[in-house]
C-alpha cells in the first residue's frame, strides 16, 4: 500500500464537507451489523450461542460462527458508535455553534429526538428489539456538554465506561434467562461451569432444545403473536438493559469516536503507519483474547453447560481493539488507490446508513417471519451467508445508483427535513451536499 496525502481530494468525496473515510467506515458498520442480523433474524437465541444446536456442525458453518464470535459480534457496534460520537463533534462544529449558536443547539437535541422515535417505532412496530436507534438519540442527548473535553479525556472516560459496561456481565443474569427451569442450586451451579454433571448436561440441553422449538413456533407465527411476544423484551432492553450494561458499552465507544475524531483517526489525517498498527494490534489481541474462548468452546465439543460457564470477559474485553482494527483496515484500504472501487462503494453505503439499517429489518422480518416466506430456523449459516452477500450487494448498488441523483438516502432526508422543520432539497442538482 502507498503512503497518500489524507488533505488530498482523494481522501474526500466531491462533495462539500463529506469525509470519504468516514463515510467508508460506517458503510462498513452497517453492513457489518447485517452480517450479524442476519443470524439473529433466521436462527433461534440458542443456535446462535451454541452452533452445535441446530443444523450441521459443518467446518464451513463453524468457520462463519467463530469469525463473526471473534471479529464482528459487538465490534461493528462499536464502530456504529464511535461514527456517531464523531458525527457530533461534526454536527457541533465551533464555526457553526458562533455562527447559529441556540438554534444549532435546537436542532441538535431536536435530531436526537426524532433518532428516539425512529428507534421505537423500528424495535416495536417493526419487531427488532436489538435497535440502536433509540439508544444513541438517548446518549446522544448528553454528547453536547462534553464536546469541549479535550481529547485524552473523551478517550480514557471511553475505555473506562467500556470497563464498567463489561463489569455488569454476571452470570447470575444467565439463571434469570433460564427462567423456565426449576431453580435450584445444583442448576445454578453447572450454569456457572462448576459442578456439571451429565445429567444436568442433559438437562439443560434438553431444556434448549425446547426454548428453540418454541421460539420457532413464534417466529413462524404472524405479526400480531410476534408483537405480543416482542413487546417485554423491548422493553427491557431499551430500560434495563441499556442502565445495565448497553449505556455504558455505546455511550463510552462514542466518547471514544469523539477523542479519535478530534485527533483526525477517523478522517485519515493520520500517518499511515498509525492505521497499520491498529489493524495489527487491535485485530491480534481482540483476536487472541476472544478467540480463546471460541477454541475453547470448540475444543470442549460445545458442551452447553461449559460454554455458559466460560469467560464471556474475555469476548468484551477484546471489542474495542477488534473495533480499533477495523478502524485501521478502512484506514488503509481508504490509502490504497487500487481499493477505491471498494471504499467508493461502501462511502455510497455509508451515506445511507439509516435508510439501510431499517431496510435490512424490513428484508429480514419478511423473509423469516411467519407473515412473510417464514425461512426462520430453516436455514444453515453457509446459506444464511448467501442472503447476507445478496442483500449487501443490493444496498451498495442502489447506495450508488441513488446518489447519482439524490444528495441523501430516503430516510436521512426525512431525519434532516424534521430537524430542520422543513423540507430540505433532495436532487443532487439542488446545491452542494454537507456532512450534517
Amino acid at each position: 500500500m502507498t503512503t497518500a496525502d489524507p488533505t488530498a481530494p482523494s481522501m474526500r468525496l466531491p462533495e462539500v464537507g463529506r469525509i470519504a473515510q468516514i463515510d467508508a467506515l460506517r458503510g462498513f458498520a452497517v453492513l457489518g451489523v447485517f452480517w450479524i442480523g442476519v443470524g439473529a433474524f433466521g436462527l433461534p437465541y440458542g443456535a446462535n450461542a451454541l452452533p452445535t444446536l441446530l443444523g450441521t456442525a459443518s467446518p464451513l458453518n463453524l468457520a462463519l460462527w467463530a469469525s463473526t464470535e471473534v471479529y464482528m459480534e459487538g465490534a461493528v457496534r462499536g464502530v456504529f458508535s464511535m461514527l456517531f460520537g464523531a458525527s457530533a463533534l461534526i454536527y457541533l462544529d465551533e464555526a457553526r455553534l458562533a455562527r447559529d449558536g441556540v438554534a444549532l443547539v435546537d436542532r441538535f437535541y431536536r435530531r436526537n429526538l426524532i433518532l428516539m422515535v425512529f428507534g421505537l417505532i423500528h424495535a416495536y412496530l417493526l419487531l427488532w428489539p436489538h435497535d440502536v436507534l433509540y439508544a444513541y438519540g438517548l446518549l446522544g442527548l448528553f454528547l453536547f456538554p462534553l464536546r469541549r473535553l479535550p481529547a485524552l479525556a473523551l478517550f480514557l472516560i471511553g475505555v473506562v465506561l467500556q470497563g464498567v459496561a463489561d463489569l455488569t456481565i454476571e452470570w447470575p443474569a444467565v439463571i434469570d434467562w433460564l427462567r423456565g427451569l426449576p431453580e435450584s442450586p445444583d442448576l445454578a451451579a453447572a450454569v456457572s461451569g462448576a459442578g456439571a454433571d451429565p445429567a444436568e448436561a442433559a438437562r439443560f440441553l434438553g431444556w434448549l432444545r425446547l426454548q428453540l422449538e418454541q421460539d420457532i413456533q413464534t417466529y413462524r407465527s404472524g405479526y400480531l403473536t410476534l408483537f405480543a411476544a416482542q413487546a417485554a423484551e423491548v422493553a427491557a432492553q431499551e430500560s434495563t438493559v441499556f442502565y445495565q450494561r448497553h449505556g455504558y458499552e455505546i455511550g463510552g465507544m462514542m466518547l471514544i469516536g469523539m477523542a479519535l475524531y478530534r485527533w483526525g483517526v477517523l478522517s485519515g489525517q493520520r500517518p499511515a503507519a498509525l492505521y497499520w498498527l491498529l489493524a495489527l494490534l487491535g485485530f491480534g489481541v481482540g483476536g487472541w483474547l476472544r478467540g480463546a474462548d471460541v477454541y475453547q468452546a470448540y475444543r470442549l465439543g460445545f458442551d452447553p453447560l461449559i460454554l455458559a460457564g466460560l469467560a464471556q470477559g474475555d469476548l468484551d474485553l477484546g471489542r474495542l481493539p477488534v473495533a480499533l482494527g477495523h478502524v485501521g483496515l478502512i484506514g488503509l484500504l481508504c490509502r490504497w488507490g487500487r481499493a477505491a472501487w471498494l471504499t467508493g462503494a461502501l462511502a455510497a453505503t455509508g451515506r445511507l446508513a439509516l435508510t439501510h439499517y431499517i431496510t435490512q429489518t424490513v428484508i429480514g422480518i419478511t423473509l423469516f417471519y411467519g407473515f412473510g416466506f417464514a425461512l426462520f430456523g430453516r436455514l444453515e449459516r453457509w446459506q444464511l451467508a448467501l442472503i447476507f452477500l445478496a442483500v449487501a450487494a443490493f444496498q451498495v448498488l442502489f447506495s450508488l445508483l441513488w446518489l447519482r441523483r439524490f444528495r441523501y438516502g430516503p430516510l436521512e432526508w426525512v431525519w434532516r427535513s424534521l430537524t430542520d422543520g422543513h423540507l430540505r432539497p433532495l436532487r443532487v442538482a439542488a446545491g452542494p451536499n454537507t456532512a450534517t
